[in-house]
């Protein structure tokens, strides 16, 4: 047992140690300017010092308000004029504008504060229904502006999903995914059944269960906290970066966060049903299927029950709780498992097993690249000629950094005497593990992690905390008309700072335009590519349009511009230049001095460029896309 001053003190004590822990990581900005130190360290360290700042103030014995139904009312109103004014802006407009942000933001302040004002059964169920209608809106902005699908890797699985429908053999699935098959084989079913194009089909299968999955979100939030807690969990899930990414290009990721997400759900019940057998017998079938649905999803999932286990017994061992072996035995069914399937599973066909490879890769970025701070950012030259004005980086992360000061908040809250439980225990505990493998790895210049993966995951608990922080810290002011501005100020710039973030918004970016590149090419962009592989397979255009649409939907066999200057090289082939072009980056690479790796350089090629390539042969035009035959 922990002395009783001291456990009633354990928030503060992690408050201060956060505190100085946030101060340390900006000043390490000064070594490396990568802009997420000073997003995690001003997270950490104001988080940490409002929580010692308003512990006190808070009351929780505050009676909650009692909106009339007129009040009510007009907030759906307002919902509803907001959403369908976005709907229209997105439907006429070429890109998405500055405007669309604004307003969709608005439209989940606007949200936010309904769920506040919510008191009853049908207000709970009414602003579940409008949370779900929201997050199709800013997915669906991305993937119906979408000519194929959005992004990089989601061409290469659809096109593998409408082989394996049309064939029917899975071995037309490339490389690892053969024995990864569970997301293909679902969205090949779903196109043949319902004998739609494999656009609608990955909607069918993979879009709408990933959106309808964030409701465990709310489910668990809900328990733990209460019903307002969890609907706001529910909407800030919906509404943030990664879960917009993932959701609105669907591959191996998107579903296998949509199990995750289920896992948590169930694992919940288990630890709420006392071991229920029912609930433990779904969670080793759910963990079965993870595992063979997709592998970082899979080891995130190991990593989480991991830290629950963890977590469970320390907070076992110092309260004297007798469920001392919660999720013992499914950890170790999940590990040997997940192992047992790596060792069988190859990662390319006729290659090593999966297993091997990952133990390669990490053993040669350990003892080869690791270095603390071994990024580009720290060389001299990057920081000079390639690195974006500050603002525009800070901005591009205030999304993240928002969510973080609110979860650090949310989480010193449910550290405190009067809130302090088991589960809530080992919830931050996963959330340490998680985010501290996320960003340790980049620290040290690992990134065989993948940490752009992780963070749709790691959502699913900053939701819930960010959510109960933002509950607690309106109960500061007893003034109704305070409390709502909190709300929809909060929720508006959350909602607009992860939507308008280049993660999901790389087609039509707000900021970072000249570094940002677009992945998502537009329906003249996919037809004119179309068009020309009718007429000559000597065709060529940057790497990430170069490799998508014509590498893996049209099947080309092509090499990439590597840089401008190589252009006039590429004799007798044919340039598809797209007007993206003109103002926007396309992916190159360069070698800078004092990095041991290649670096991705976003070089946009400009007008100049273009006015030499008319000297060349037009030999095609559609208004988006022009191609140009090379001569000497």
């Amino acid at each position: 047992m922990f002395k009783p001053k001291f456990e009633k003190s354990i928030d503060f004590i992690l408050a201060t140690a956060g505190l100085i822990l946030g101060v340390f990581i900006i000043f390490l900005y000064s070594l490396s300017p990568t802009i997420h130190l000073i997003g995690i360290g001003l997270a950490l360290s104001l988080g940490c010092a409002l929580y010692i700042i308003i512990k006190k103030s808070i009351d929780d014995d505050i009676p909650g308000y009692k909106a009339n139904i007129n009040e009510k009312r007009i907030l759906d109103i307002a919902y509803l004029f907001l959403f369908s004014l976005s709907l229209l802006i997105w439907n006429t407009s070429i890109d998405r504008p500055f405007s669309y942000f604004l307003i969709f933001s608005l439209c989940a302040g606007v949200l936010a504060l309904s769920i506040y004002m919510s008191d009853n059964k049908l207000d709970y169920y009414i602003q579940y229904g409008k949370i779900i209608f929201l997050s199709f809106n800013i997915k669906y902005s991305i993937y119906m502006f979408a000519g194929y699908i959005p992004g990089v890797d989601p061409y290469g699985h659809a096109k593998m999903n409408d082989l394996l429908a049309k064939s029917g053999n899975i071995e037309v699935l490339m490389g690892k995914e053969m024995y990864f098959p569970i997301m293909h084989v679902q969205t090949a079913v779903t196109e043949v059944i319902s004998a739609v194009p494999i656009k609608d089909a990955s909607n069918f299968a993979i879009i709408i269960p990933f959106v309808i999955a964030s409701s465990f979100v709310y489910m668990v939030g809900r328990d733990l906290f209460g019903e307002k807690i969890g609907l706001l969990a529910m909407l800030l899930v919906n509404v943030s970066d990664f879960h917009i990414s993932w959701g609105s290009a669907p591959q191996t990721t998107s579903y296998g966060i949509i199990l995750y997400y289920l896992l948590m759900y169930v694992l919940f019940q288990v630890f709420k049903d006392k071991s229920n057998p029912k609930w433990i017998s779904m969670s080793i079938f759910l963990i079965i299927v993870l595992i063979i649905t997709h592998a970082v999803s899979s080891f995130i999932f190991v990593i989480t029950i991991f830290a629950l286990v963890f977590g469970s017994m320390i907070y076992s061992h110092r309260y004297g709780n007798n469920r001392k072996g919660l999720y013992g035995g499914l950890f170790l069914i999940s590990g040997v498992a997940l192992l047992q399937h790596w060792f069988i599973a190859l990662y390319s066909k006729g290659g090593r097993p999966f297993f091997d490879q990952i133990v390669s890769g990490l053993h040669y970025y350990v003892t080869g690249a690791a270095d603390f701070l071994n990024r580009p950012e720290a060389t001299s030259e990057v920081v000079s000629s390639t690195l974006p004005p500050f603002f525009e980086r800070f901005a591009d992360t205030f999304g993240l950094s928002l969510y973080l000061f609110f979860a650090i908040i949310g989480s010193l809250f449910a550290l405190s005497y009067k809130h302090r439980d088991q589960i809530r225990f080992a919830y931050i505990l996963v959330m340490i593990v998680l985010f501290g493998i996320t960003f340790a790895f980049p620290v040290f210049g690992m990134r065989n992690i993948i940490p752009s993966r992780w963070f749709a995951f790691e959502y699913f608990f900053v939701s819930m905390f960010a959510a109960f922080a933002i509950i607690q810290i309106s109960s500061l002011t007893n003034r109704v008309v305070l409390k709502k501005l909190f709300f929809v100020t909060i929720l508006c710039m959350m909602a607009f700072f992860m939507s308008a973030s280049t993660i999901p918004n790389g087609d039509s970016p707000l900021w970072l335009e000249d570094s940002t590149i677009s992945t998502t090419y537009n329906t003249p962009e996919i037809r004119g590519a179309e068009t020309m592989s009718r007429y000559s397979d000597d065709l060529f255009s940057d790497s990430r349009y170069g490799s998508s649409v014509l590498g893996v939907c049209l099947n080309l066999d092509q090499s990439p511009l590597q840089n401008k200057q190589r252009m006039s090289s590429r004799v007798n082939e044919i340039l598809l230049w797209r007007n993206y072009m003109l103002d926007r980056p396309i992916r190159t690479f360069a070698k800078v001095e004092g990095y041991d790796r290649r670096i991705v350089k976003k070089e946009i090629l400009g007008p100049e460029v273009l006015k030499n390539l008319i000297k060349e042969n037009k030999i095609y035009e559609n208004g988006e896309i022009s191609g140009f035959f090379i001569i000497k």
